[in-house]
């Protein structure tokens, strides 16, 4: 019953590998039971669900026996909750994993990679700008290179 509500809060908290359950507190059980009040245990719709997996999980309140309890005195169904929360992914699994963090070589050798072009690039032309066909051809050469989709940043700005 747990694993639902497990796989919603997932997707914003990690789990803790050890297997030491947190014990509610009454902060913890109030939160609960403010969040839930707002909602009806019959008619959860998926955002619902995802409200109340967001709010538990901001709070730091782990997946465990404590909040199933909690979730079922309250007239709620722990992977009901969980279930919902996961229905905006195909067919309950996990979202991919971010991507992997880029390191200052990967960077360096980027920056380099695309200064060549720029040069290689201006050297070819009579202008001292780019034409926008050069820089799409730059930007499909750096996909192709180092491998990113159309659709991706090509620098992860995020820590």
């Amino acid at each position: 019953m747990i694993s639902g509500v497990s796989s919603g809060i997932q997707m914003s908290m990690p789990r803790s590998d050890s297997r030491t359950e947190q014990a509610l507190t009454e902060e913890n059980q109030q939160l609960i039971s403010d969040t839930l009040s707002q909602f009806d245990p019959d008619n959860l719709t998926e955002a619902d669900a995802l409200t109340i997996v967001e709010t538990l999980s901001e709070a730091g309140i782990q997946p465990g026996q404590g909040l199933e309890t909690a979730l079922s005195e309250l007239g709620f169904d722990a992977k009901s909750i969980g279930d919902l929360a996961g229905a905006s992914q195909s067919e309950g699994s996990r979202p991919p994993p971010p991507p992997p963090q880029q390191s200052t070589e990967e960077i360096s050798e980027l920056v380099d990679f695309v200064t060549t072009l720029l040069e290689e690039k201006l050297a070819e032309s009579a202008d001292e700008s780019l034409t926008d066909e050069d820089r799409e051809s730059i930007y499909a050469q750096i996909n192709e290179k180092f491998g990113f989709d159309n659709d991706d940043s090509i620098i992860n700005l995020k820590a």
